[in-house]
């Protein structure tokens, strides 16, 4: 992905605009609501071009006074004198005197702009995490990284929300298989969380088991169990054991110990999760259709090929009458049961599902 961490460019160039829009706009306005700032622009414009800048710095100087004392010391209605302000100083060198004015006027746009800019992440936020779930991963981390971005320059360090954003850009460099990078934000994110709303709060559970899935996906079967017994009793407690949330973080123990061939240990995570899944979601879900998948490869594993087929067949049921179902996933239960029933001497029943499980490979390409 060319566009990983190329987004502090992006955020200068979006800030410009922005309060170049605002400039533009504010100007507009009070020139035609205000004639009096029209005037004096205008007679300091005219002494610039006479060449008279101290004329034009004290004309400026007294509107910017007359403009605090009537409308206040932050209000957007100063920022077009401060703005020329700005440019005369830099006109005569005086370089510190100019950034000091420009800065006050894009401090008191920023300040007006809030709000609008931080309902602005919610859209964006949304349309981001869309284009992960569709694989568009740098259109989602251009998305991700602007609303990242704005709520960092306008929320106090440690806000919740700066968190959430993290987390939203971890999971998309997770799917990528940005690892490192996943890592770093998911971290980033808990020390904020364990602050506020604190170490105990759903928040921190599930980025925990988030964390866990990155090291689970990396081997690293140590660190991920922690985490996930972690998340589990937290999330336990918080939501009476019965919510998605529980039932994901069992579900993904389960599969940590299935990958380690702990099968007794990984049975009741998925068989629980399943019962979870079906009072929450229904009993047709495709997140009930997932564990099932899990549960038989356990099953399988153990010999008891008998419940394996009635849990492959159950999950196959569930995505064949889904016409959303991912067809991958329907294509890897349908692999699964193919190696159960060439391992049962059915090649005839195996072979023939082949074609089916190509055709929905192709589909999801």
């Amino acid at each position: 992905m060319s566009n990983v961490f190329n987004y502090k460019n992006q955020k200068f160039i979006m800030a410009i605009s922005l309060f170049a829009v605002l400039a533009l706009t504010v100007g507009a306005f009070v020139a035609t609501s205000r004639p009096d700032l029209k005037l004096a622009t205008r007679k300091a414009q005219d002494a610039i071009k006479r060449n008279e800048l101290n004329t034009a710095e004290n004309l400026l100087k007294d509107f910017l006074t007359a403009g605090e004392s009537r409308f206040g010391q932050d209000s957007v209605e100063l920022v077009p004198t401060l703005t020329e302000l700005g440019n005369l100083y830099r006109r005569e060198g005086r370089l510190n005197d100019s950034i000091a004015a420009y800065k006050r006027a894009s401090d008191i746009e920023q300040k007006g702009m809030k709000p609008s800019l931080l309902s602005l992440t919610n859209s964006l936020t949304g349309l981001g995490l869309a284009y992960v779930q569709q694989g568009k991963y740098v259109a989602a981390e251009n998305l991700l990284q602007q609303a990242l971005t704005i709520r960092e320059d306008n929320l106090p360090a440690g806000s919740p929300q700066i968190a959430e954003s993290e987390c939203n850009l971890a999971h998309l460099y997770f799917q990528a298989k940005h690892y490192p990078e996943s890592e770093a934000l998911f971290k980033e994110a808990q020390e904020i969380y364990d602050k506020q709303p604190g170490v105990d709060s759903v928040q921190s559970a599930n980025l925990r088991n988030d964390l866990a899935s990155l090291y689970y996906m990396e081997g690293k079967y140590a660190q991920a169990e922690p985490l996930y017994q972690w998340a589990l009793s937290t999330l336990q407690k918080s939501s009476g054991g019965d919510s998605i949330e529980v039932a994901n973080t069992l579900n993904n123990l389960g599969e940590l110990y299935r990958s380690e061939k702990h099968y007794a240990d990984a049975q009741p995570r998925f068989e629980q999760a399943i019962s979870i899944y079906e009072k929450v979601s229904g009993k047709d879900s495709s997140s009930v259709a997932n564990s099932c998948n899990n549960l038989a490869i356990v099953c399988q594993m153990q010999g008891n090929k008998s419940e394996a087929e009635l849990l492959y067949k159950r999950a196959l049921g569930i995505y064949q009458s889904d016409k959303t179902a991912n067809n991958l996933a329907l294509a890897n239960v349908m692999e699964n049961y193919r190696e159960l029933l060439r391992g049962s001497g059915r090649t005839a029943e195996a072979d023939a599902l082949t074609q089916t499980i190509n055709s929905r490979i192709a589909q999801s390409k």
